[in-house]
């Protein structure tokens, strides 16, 4: 492709932004059940990039032109997640769990500061919702048909419904295992190890499962981290502006 074409290659109506670990694989398949055209980006934040938060630039303009949804989780559940991610999927070093969360690279405080970043964009956004995993998983009926309004379209209840059951997180993972997944998406969707359970890419998608996971000190740094960081009250400001499907009751669920 010339460059010439390439700039006027048509973009996608929708790009969905997250950390990874976000519950973006689920998002991305119930979407593409329902035909939602979308592209997906992680803005410089992949685990294997290997970046710390000084490396992610905080200015988002390059995307004002675009429909943003932006996806985000519990930094805490998704640090959790990411370890899985970091060394039984991406083969990489990061130590015990508790080194992990703490690591600036991977860890609570850069997921919180990357999410802040999207935060205070979303003011000098024209088109962008935010939306939590939390919140998807509460009401998925509701958060598809939120997301069909930001687009411009609407889904008959029937398909929300089917797209909601058959894309459970239970069927999702039978859905890896049996190669479904991997086969419309390629290799980056099948288990690493099929008797691992934690080497899958749909692995629990559990709110509040860092708790089965943290030690009692792991669980104080980061609740000091998001904390210090005035985290949920941020959080609940910009979702009170530009939030979808938000029940504010589960801000900071423990």
């Amino acid at each position: 492709m010339s460059l010439f074409s390439n700039f006027f290659a048509r973009k996608p109506p929708l790009l969905v932004v997250s950390f990874p670990k976000s519950g973006r694989t689920w998002l991305r398949v119930m979407l593409d059940d329902l035909g939602v055209d979308a592209a997906y980006t992680h803005d410089g934040s992949d685990h294997k990039d290997l970046r710390d938060i000084a490396q992610i630039s905080p200015d988002k303009s390059r995307y004002k032109r675009q429909r943003i949804l932006f996806l985000t989780r519990d930094p805490r559940d998704t640090a959790v997640s990411g370890y899985f991610q970091v060394n039984k999927r991406h083969g990489l070093e990061a130590g015990p769990i508790g080194d992990c969360i703490r690591s600036p690279k991977h860890g609570v405080e850069k997921i919180a500061l990357f999410n802040l970043q999207w935060f205070a964009a979303a003011s000098h956004m024209r088109k962008i919702a935010l939306l939590r995993y939390e919140d998807v998983q509460r009401d998925t009926n509701d958060a598809l048909r939120s997301i069909g309004k930001f687009l411009g379209k609407s889904f008959e209840e029937s398909q929300l419904a089917d797209v909601a059951v058959s894309r459970s997180f239970k069927r999702m993972q039978q859905s890896e295992i049996s190669g479904e997944l991997s086969a419309r998406y390629g290799g980056r969707l099948q288990p690493r190890d099929p008797d691992d359970p934690e080497s899958f890419k749909v692995r629990k998608g559990k709110v509040g499962g860092y708790l089965d996971y943290l030690s009692a000190d792991d669980i104080a740094f980061c609740d000091n981290v998001l904390a210090r960081l005035d985290y949920w009250k941020r959080l609940d400001e910009a979702f009170q502006r530009h939030g979808i499907s938000y029940a504010d009751d589960r801000a900071g669920v423990n």
